[in-house]
């Protein structure tokens, strides 16, 4: 397989590169190297989809906290509560007793308040932003209010019909197209160029994906508790810089990335689960 940066080029080569070039660099490929090619595209799709890349949840985590954890000291890290010790190994001489989840709390609900006008007595931390947020124009709303807090808000999300709809044409568009290219080839003696059949389904489905990008207007998570935790996560590294870190949100930051990398719910990473063999993190 191809590093994270080739896998990446190589998913934006088909929608950079004009038509004519596409047929020209394919005739040029053995099909032994196409295969390899459309191989590593729909693993890099799926890899993005699911998020299960450890090396991207280590570099998610370094970026959060601003620290840059060596491959060998990385290569030890086994369980969830060995992945705490090394990041707070990193973040020695910044601890601070102030709690930030607490702060950005605050700052969310008198936000909401002056803004929507919302009760503060209301803004508890199982209330759903969909009884804050209004549905017209969410999308206008939602960034403009991320822009007032000075903070990055976790991104919105399609209806689960239209993901549905999203990830089916994705799977038979690219699994399907790549199978009847294969058959094509193997059953009808048809030419290599049948490869681009999988090609074009990979170039549709992202735009597709960027079609519906108006239609994103799903707050998830809608409760403010997840909501803070997601915003505390996002945006940790800058709310630090001068206040410090404690180990309790240390840690609550950690197993929140790790949660969202792999589709858990966040009680379910603990620290005794080892990485790999317990939450089946690649």
């Amino acid at each position: 397989m191809l590093s994270q940066q080739g896998l990446e080029e190589l998913v934006r080569w088909p929608v950079k590169m004009k038509w004519r070039q596409m047929f020209t660099r394919f005739g040029e490929m053995p099909v032994s190297c196409i295969f390899e090619l459309v191989a590593n595209w729909i693993f890099l799709i799926k890899q993005k989809n699911m998020g299960l890349d450890s090396v991207e949840i280590l570099m998610e985590v370094e970026k959060t906290f601003g620290i840059n954890i060596p491959d060998q000291e990385a290569e030890k890290i086994i369980t969830v509560h060995d992945f705490h010790n090394s990041v707070w190994r990193h973040l020695e001489g910044k601890y601070s007793d102030r709690c930030k989840s607490q702060a950005v709390f605050y700052q969310l609900r008198q936000s909401f308040a002056d803004t929507f006008n919302f009760s503060k007595q209301e803004f508890r931390l199982d209330t759903s932003l969909d009884d804050i947020f209004p549905g017209d124009d969410r999308r206008e709303i939602y960034f403009r209010f991320a822009t007032i807090n000075n903070l990055e808000f976790p991104k919105l999300v399609l209806t689960k019909s239209l993901q549905v709809f999203l990830n089916s044409f994705g799977v038979v568009s690219i699994l399907g197209g790549l199978c009847l290219s294969l058959i094509l080839i193997f059953f009808f003696d048809y030419g290599k160029w049948t490869l681009l059949i999988p090609v074009a389904g990979i170039v549709g489905t992202s735009l597709i994906s960027k079609l519906l990008n108006p239609m994103r207007i799903v707050i998830a998570p809608t409760r403010v508790r997840d909501f803070t935790r997601q915003v505390l996560s996002l945006n940790y590294a800058s709310l630090t810089k001068e206040n410090g870190v404690n180990r309790k949100e240390v840690e609550s930051v950690i197993n929140q990335i790790i949660a969202d990398k792999i589709g858990l719910e966040l009680d379910e990473v603990t620290p005794e689960k080892k990485i790999h063999d317990d939450l089946g993190v690649d």
